[in-house]
């Protein structure tokens, strides 16, 4: 379990395996253009050429095709890997721009469906599915005269330092490092001020009803996503929000936890969690992969048990998005995993969500002050069993 996750955040320079062409693959349903242009940019960097091809256009909506063709370069080939769809402009397009014996690499975010076209193309019977991180090694594959480079999600330098959060390779000294991490981690929440609006008002409409109907919400997340899931929900309980968070932190194994991804593949954890979950509450669950077990079950329960299951994620074309009817989608990792900024990003948007929870059921500072005082009540003697 833990050596997935390392596996997860971990990949080869982009030099390493030695491309000379590029195939980008843009997941239609959730393009992350943010992402995509630093896949352009490393394809520029290197003078590959590049052909870029929109998978998942028959379940993709028609507005993600015009932002993507509006945002990338040139022609975007539109496909499906389930159907089959625009395969023939694909093998077209790759006749016309690659020379005998070039290497391919085949770039995207996870899910995007990289694996799924070399599988097309090769007629290979390659590991798929819709869980980040179905591939987590390079792999080489012929295709004729042509090699192609199955990747994983992401393309990090592991040479330079912090290589899951934010490049700090030419700052010299402490003050320049910590103005970049905090001006990367302010431009990470602006950068999901659109990307999130639609769901946060979505999600505050189904609380708000769910409280009224004498419902409660729960939060669950594991690892950076437990410190979000338990700072929403203290900032609930400051506001008078029936809410509680469920987590993986173990309690003094937190830090363990947190780095690790203790118990995230432990489906008794959401068995747990499904027990305190009514009809009519609201699950709103946490994974910036969207791809976290115990937590994407919690909302799958959490929907069979008629609760509504909300999700809050980078990547909501994965199980935790697939379970959710309401999704949060931030859009704070541009180059990769970034874990930081979206730890980050999250922060901010469950502040903003619980802020105007408060704000919509007319919580003054007055009763928010009343909720935080202590409450003590008798208890036994000190060394009494």
């Amino acid at each position: 379990m833990s050596l997935n996750r390392v596996l997860k955040k971990v990949s080869t320079p982009f030099d390493q395996f030695r491309p000379t062409g590029a195939i980008l693959v843009v997941n239609l349903v959730d393009p992350q253009l943010r992402t995509m242009a630093a896949f352009l940019d490393a394809t520029t960097v290197y003078g590959l050429p590049t052909i870029i091809v929109g998978n998942k256009a028959d379940v993709a909506p028609e507005e993600h095709l015009d932002r993507v063709k509006k945002a990338m370069p040139g022609n975007v080939i539109t496909t499906s890997m389930v159907t089959g769809q625009g395969m023939t402009a694909v093998r077209q397009a790759i006749g016309e721009h690659f020379e005998p014996g070039d290497r391919i690499a085949v770039l995207g975010v996870f899910n995007s469906g990289k694996s799924s076209l070399i599988a097309r193309l090769t007629d290979s019977n390659l590991a798929t599915g819709d869980l980040p991180g179905t591939t987590l090694a390079f792999s080489e594959h012929h295709f004729g005269d042509l090699t192609l480079i199955d990747t994983v999600g992401q393309i990090i330098d592991i040479h330079k330092p912090l290589m899951v959060s934010i490049d700090l390779a030419d700052c010299s000294t402490p003050r320049e490092r910590f103005e970049r991490v905090l001006r990367q981690d302010a431009e990470a929440i602006l950068a999901c001020l659109e990307s999130s609006i639609d769901g946060l008002e979505s999600a505050a409409v189904a609380v708000q009803e769910a409280v009224r109907c004498g419902g409660k919400m729960v939060v669950v997340g594991a690892g950076a996503s437990a410190l979000v899931a338990m700072e929403i929900a203290g900032q609930g309980l400051e506001t008078g929000l029936p809410v509680i968070a469920f987590t993986n932190n173990l309690a003094n194994a937190q830090p363990v936890s947190f780095s690790k991804g203790t118990a995230e593949d432990e489906g008794a954890l959401a068995r747990y969690i499904s027990l305190a979950v009514q009809p009519g509450d609201v699950v709103l669950g946490i994974s910036a992969s969207g791809g976290t077990g115990f937590v994407y079950d919690s909302l799958r329960r959490a929907r069979g048990a008629g609760a509504i299951p909300i999700a809050l994620t980078e990547n909501p074309d994965t199980p935790l998005g697939h379970a959710a009817d309401i999704v949060i989608k931030s859009e704070a990792k541009p180059e990769g995993p970034s874990s930081s900024k979206i730890q980050a990003a999250h922060l901010a948007i469950g502040h903003a969500l619980m802020l105007t929870l408060a704000a919509e059921r007319g919580i003054t500072a007055e009763q928010s002050i009343g909720f935080m005082l202590p409450e003590p009540v008798a208890t036994k003697k000190m060394g009494l069993k």
